[in-house]
């Protein structure tokens, strides 16, 4: 039982930091990392949210690191 609330803590800890991570990227970093991103509508950005959380750690370090 402690090992499940421990392995749900870091998997809830995870998408917590994901979506923090997801606002800022999607008002501003998407467009970075992809230039055809550049006005696109409130749905697209809302459609490709689960992704931006799941996936953050990478997408992060593609933002900070500038790589295209």
């Amino acid at each position: 039982m402690v090992v499940a609330q421990g392995i749900v803590s870091i998997v809830a800890g995870y998408a917590v930091v994901g979506l923090l991570f997801a606002g800022p990227f999607l008002v501003r970093g998407v467009t970075r990392l992809d230039p055809a991103a550049r006005g696109t509508s409130l749905a697209f950005r809302l459609a490709i949210l689960p992704g931006t959380v799941a996936l953050w750690p990478v997408l992060a370090r593609k933002w900070i690191g500038g790589s295209p």
